[in-house]
């Protein structure tokens, strides 16, 4: 009766009862060989979470959601199919479907190139560097010597309450070295490769309009970033060339450009 009144005393004063430590889930996001991240402390400007000392055997990787491969996939499927079967309907009748087959087989190998690529993105903290590539950028190395800000920045989603973060990492003098942006990785990716750099990081305490975020960190704008003018540009040429592959389709096809 004894073991058991002072066991039942034990439980009752844990608000969760008995808890083997065994089994508690670690929070530790990082898979290395190190000690736990000091706590995090705050400071002017923002939260400031510590960063433990990264060292050659820690290893961060993460993989973009595969959601948009399968995207990607599924639109190429829905415009391919009936496109190919106008073209096919015109063509054929006027001998001209090798024409067709031959752009299908382009266009197929093009996206098909695409999405590998796809699948080979990634970043990487390991090492003693940064490195990571998109679609249709190089490969992308930043010795971890010369990261000195990480910043997590919450960013307006166009003209909605919805946010995603921005990952920033500069060198001493504030130029972007590496960017991540939210959009296209999983829920606390970004914070794993935050976590896994040198420095500790900071997240702003309110979330920005994406004009405030270029404004703010003025080197984070990748090229094709906060350009109106660049916008424009590129939709007048988008147009310009599916014109000119309509006017060049109907000529092949012996199809009446104008009205009689």
């Amino acid at each position: 009766m004894a073991y058991g009144a002072r066991l039942e005393s034990v439980l009752g004063e844990s608000p969760r009862g008995f808890e083997s430590p065994i089994l508690r889930p670690s929070s530790i996001v990082v898979q290395h060989r190190r000690a736990a991240p000091n706590p995090p402390h705050t400071a002017p400007g923002g939260l400031h979470r510590g960063s433990p000392p990264v060292t050659d055997e820690t290893t961060v990787r993460i993989v973009p959601r595969r959601s948009l491969l399968v995207t990607g996939l599924v639109s190429i499927v829905v415009v391919l199919i009936p496109v190919s079967g106008v073209l096919y309907w015109f063509a054929v009748p006027r001998g001209q479907g090798g024409w067709v087959a031959l752009a299908q087989a382009i266009v197929v190998g093009g996206s098909l190139t695409v999405l590998f690529r796809q699948l080979t993105v990634d970043t990487v903290v390991a090492d003693g560097e940064l490195r990571g590539r998109g679609i249709f950028s190089p490969m992308v190395r930043v010795p971890l010597t010369r990261v000195a800000k990480v910043d997590i920045v919450p960013v307006y989603v166009g003209q909605s309450a919805e946010t995603v973060p921005q990952l920033l990492v500069r060198d001493a003098d504030g130029r972007r070295l590496y960017r991540l942006r939210g959009t296209f990785w999983h829920p606390g990716d970004l914070e794993r490769v935050a976590a896994a750099l040198p420095v500790p990081t900071t997240v702003a305490p309110e979330a920005m309009t994406f004009a405030e975020f270029f404004e703010a960190y003025p080197t984070s704008a990748y090229w094709f970033e906060n350009r109106p003018w660049l916008v424009a540009a590129l939709l007048a040429v988008a147009i310009a060339v599916a014109i000119g592959l309509a006017v060049a389709i109907m000529t092949l096809f012996g199809m009446p450009i104008r009205a009689a």
